[in-house]
């Protein structure tokens, strides 16, 4: 029975020592595609090394848009903005800074131009290089999102597509929205942003489960500095558009008319609040 009781545990020391001798290899190994791997919004995964496009999609907003202003976020520790990705299918005219790291401020506005949204359509797409493995976020924050009657939209629904090389790797998603305190109190305006990406007269959750991110307040911080028009598809002309003496004459018109549409809707609003 001893040398039962022996012969056992000699066998048990002998398999602890082989486990011990394999575990920091699996160790290194799982540390390897880990170092290799890029997580984002806690759902997708990509390759170091990947582009990866971010495309962040409106659908079942009942009139068609006015305005907008818009930031899009990124941890730039992990991800690299691609210089002239930025892209709007629908708007012809939109004024953005892609100069500042980890952030993407942009806004537009038109009277003549208005785009629907009633069934999916993109809203704005973007694309960034992973840097290194860990985990990263792309976000948004909208200051302000205006329909044709001149007020914030209230029923809309925001998703997201990610999309590696060509490749969809994931669709229709829920985009997180940007809740850094900082952003919070800079850059809130009117428009009510909702963590599951829908407003208040559409989406099926009840006003006490409707989670809003940020409080209304006003938003006086000016950070969009540059002009593109969407009629210039590669980023050689966008080039030579930027820093031609037309550039200054055409900026200048498109200001005038942010400016006029600006009135228009705060002239609208404080009429309403009189009536």
């Amino acid at each position: 029975m001893r040398q039962i009781t022996l012969k056992l545990s000699s066998v048990c020391f002998v398999l602890a020592l082989a486990l011990c001798s394999v575990l920091p290899v699996f160790a290194e190994a799982k540390d390897d595609a880990d170092a290799d791997t890029l997580t984002i919004n806690k759902e997708a995964q990509i390759a170091v090394g990947d582009i990866v496009t971010y495309t962040l999609n409106l659908s079942e907003a009942p009139e068609p848009i006015v305005g907008f202003e818009l930031r899009l976020f990124y941890d730039s520790d992990f991800l690299e903005y691609q210089k002239s990705s930025l892209t709007f299918d629908k708007f012809d005219m939109v004024i953005y800074n892609e100069d500042i790291k980890g952030k993407l401020p942009m806004n537009h506005s038109s009277l003549s131009n208005l785009p629907s949204f009633e069934e999916k359509g993109q809203f704005v797409s973007a694309s960034f290089k992973a840097l290194k493995g860990g985990d990263a976020a792309i976000t948004y924050f909208f200051t302000e999102l205006y329909g044709e009657n001149l007020e914030y939209l209230k029923r809309y629904k925001f998703t997201y597509d990610l999309t590696v090389n060509g490749e969809a790797i994931l669709s229709d998603a829920t985009p997180p929205v940007n809740e850094d305190e900082n952003t919070l109190q800079k850059n809130q305006g009117d428009f009510i942003n909702y963590a599951d990406g829908m407003g208040e007269e559409n989406s099926p959750l009840k006003p006490e489960e409707h989670i809003k991110v940020g409080s209304v307040v006003q938003n006086n911080v000016v950070e969009v500095t540059r002009v593109v028009s969407n009629a210039q598809a590669d980023s050689t002309a966008k080039g030579s558009f930027f820093t031609s003496s037309i550039f200054y004459l055409l900026g200048g018109v498109v200001v005038v008319g942010a400016i006029v549409a600006a009135v228009v809707i705060v002239s609208a609003k404080a009429k309403k609040r009189d009536q």
